[in-house]
């Protein structure tokens, strides 16, 4: 598995794709706020265990 990370500006939108590992995290010294939004087809579990 390789890891990667990004920089992003203030207000910037990041995308998770569905079966994919990820992970925010802060690392810098500001606050960090996410907010999260899934969309999850009707009938399919919210998350699932990572492979």
């Amino acid at each position: 598995m390789t890891t990667r990370s990004r920089r992003t500006a203030l207000a910037a939108a990041l995308a998770a794709l569905a079966g994919k590992v990820h992970d925010a995290r802060n690392t810098g010294t500001g606050v960090l706020r996410l907010v999260g939004v899934y969309v999850v087809e009707k009938g399919k579990p919210l998350a699932s265990p990572p492979p």
